[in-house]
């Protein structure tokens, strides 16, 4: 944006204008002879009250009287210039233009004027005026250097960024060396794809200020840029000289030993960087986060951005950044306490991230701490009552400590809070269809199910667990052989999902489907699970194969089922259900 020259220019209020005004030609030979009849106190009067609403931020009637007073004498230009700044900064272009243009005609060699009517060639996108009337100024001031930025800008918007550079070298000529100057050329430099020219520029940036770090990072960055990477080491070690906390430098020389895979020499320089307050710790966490992706496979990374992260937390201890991306990398490699104690760190010094909570949520439910869930959800809750996750999990904790109704309060709360996600929802419908499962609400519990279904029809867990209690209930058992044939297509292979199928057919008396499926659970891994076994040899027993039914019950009983009848169907050989 050119601030140079418009800001003089556009402290003026911005109110609308209604009408256009006119403006009179002094060769009006009605004008002439009216001039020589009108008072100077009328001029004297209209000008002041043109200057004095244009001060109290009325430009509308500033404008009426400036108008006035060209009426009264179209050979003064003042009045004109006025008019344009006005209109100027309404925004009306077109008509600042006009006159600003008159008022040049007038008198051509006021710089005031000149400035205003090439800001507002400028402004209206007239670059190739602007640039006639910029070199102008510059007759009258070789020296300004607001109107050389300004000329050099025109040149730019004009396409003829060479020319640009030539107004550049003009104002080093009578300026000497100067930063902005050396920053303008290599940047122009850069866009036109002269490599070489914006090496230069920057080269006598450092030579003119050879202490100036931004010039010798610059310099180093364009070096690198160039494949010129011992030039760059170089320059950078120069700048470590002058500043060796320059973290700059430290980044950069850990990017050129990484590309030439001396990988030591690389992590010590980022090390130092990630120690140096010099870096900010946004610029430290975006690294760990590209890590995080790198190390999920790479151990010896993974080793070294445990240390950065060591680096990082005694660098911002009272950051809570450097303990939540350390929490992310212990729960991802399965450390839940490490991850929990970092997690703690970070809500103790930022309490207001909501995320944080619900990773402790999660890590502590993961460690069975069901306790720690409730007191620590319910504290959430207080800080965030519209998160519905912090009555999921107490729910789920109380449901784990058996308190089934403190469990269905939190999770009937917790469902009104859930906006515009429906996979949350169905798990809240599928949690409370167990938690009225275990309270014995049988009505409920199927209703939970039923809704958490209709929002997500292939949800295994829901269609599981529903055909198993309705086939203890032995109640809409061909609904439930539905929901099963459903589950076992989405999830084959999955021992409990087969054990419930068959469980479902054995309900239904249709023993030779059970068998079928019985004898999937086991030889997809359900041999281990004692629950399974007696199931396979009640669908034995039933199929009148008895011996093989015992046989199946006492490997139950020796894998620790607890079952109530298979001691009694073991003395007695016998199925009691």
């Amino acid at each position: 944006m050119r601030t140079h020259l418009i800001i003089a220019i556009l402290f003026l209020s911005l109110s609308s204008l209604a009408q256009d005004h006119p403006f009179y030609s002094v060769n009006d030979p009605k004008i002439k002879e009216n001039l020589n009849k009108v008072d100077p106190k009328d001029y004297q009067n209209a000008f002041f009250n043109g200057l004095r609403y244009k001060i109290l931020g009325d430009p509308d009637k500033a404008l009426d009287y400036f108008s006035d007073c060209i009426r009264i004498n179209g050979k003064e230009p003042t009045p004109m210039y006025e008019s344009a700044i006005l209109y100027f900064n309404k925004g009306q272009l077109d008509q600042a233009q006009f006159f600003i243009e008159s008022a040049c005609q007038l008198e051509p060699e006021n710089k005031w004027f000149q400035q205003l009517l090439a800001t507002t060639y400028l402004e209206n996108g007239q670059y190739g005026k602007a640039i006639t009337s910029f070199k102008k100024l510059l007759k009258i001031d070789p020296k300004n250097e607001d109107w050389h930025f300004e000329l050099a800008s025109a040149y730019l918007l004009n396409k003829q960024a060479r020319n640009a550079i030539k107004v550049y070298d003009d104002l080093e000529k009578h300026i000497g060396p100067y930063e902005m100057l050396f920053q303008q050329k290599k940047r122009i430099y850069s866009e036109i794809g002269d490599k070489a020219a914006a090496i230069r520029e920057v080269e006598k940036w450092v030579e003119a200020e050879p202490r100036n770090l931004e010039a010798l990072n610059e310099l180093s960055e364009l070096y690198l840029l160039s494949g010129k990477q011992a030039k760059a080491i170089q320059i950078l070690e120069k700048s470590l000289e002058l500043k060796s906390d320059n973290a700059m430098a430290f980044i950069m020389l850990s990017d050129l030993y990484r590309n030439n895979k001396e990988l030591d020499k690389s992590f010590d320089y980022t090390q130092k960087a990630f120690s140096s307050l010099d870096l900010g710790i946004d610029s430290k966490m975006r690294l760990l986060l590209t890590y995080y992706d790198w190390t999920d496979t790479d151990t010896l990374l993974l080793s070294k951005a445990y240390t950065l992260i060591d680096i990082l937390s005694e660098t911002h201890p009272n950051d809570a950044k450097p303990f939540t991306i350390a929490g992310d990398y212990y729960y991802r490699d399965d450390n839940l306490e490490a991850a929990k104690t970092n997690f703690l760190r970070a809500a103790e010094l930022d309490p207001s991230r909501y995320p944080i909570w619900q990773q402790l949520l999660i890590i502590s439910f993961d460690l069975k701490e069901y306790e720690e869930v409730i007191t620590l959800g319910e504290s959430v809750q207080e800080l965030f009552p519209s998160q519905p996750i912090s009555y999921y999990f107490v729910g789920l904790a109380y449901m784990q400590d058996k308190q089934y109704g403190s469990a269905i309060d939190q999770l009937n709360t917790g469902k009104l809070m859930v906006i515009d996600n429906p996979n949350l929802l169905a798990q809240f419908y599928a949690s409370l269809g167990d938690a009225y499962h275990a309270q014995e609400e049988i009505k409920e519990s199927d209703e939970a199910y039923d809704k958490s279904l209709d929002i997500l029809p292939e949800n295994t867990y829901v269609l599981n667990n529903y055909s198993y209690y309705l086939s203890l209930r032995k109640k809409k058992l061909e609904q439930a052989a539905q929901m099963m044939k459903l589950c076992v297509e989405l999830s084959p292979g999955q021992p409990s999902y087969e054990d419930t199928y068959a469980w479902v057919f054995y309900q239904l008396k249709d023993y030779q489907n059970a068998l079928v499926w019985i004898e999937k659970a086991i030889s997809s891994g359900g041999n281990t699970s004692s629950t399974i076994v007696e199931h396979y040899g009640d669908i034995l027993y039933q199929l009148s194969r008895k011996e093989e039914a015992l046989q199946q019950w006492q490997t139950a009983q020796e894998l620790g089922s607890e079952s109530e009848f298979l001691d009694q169907k073991i003395a007695d050989q016998k199925l009691y259900e």
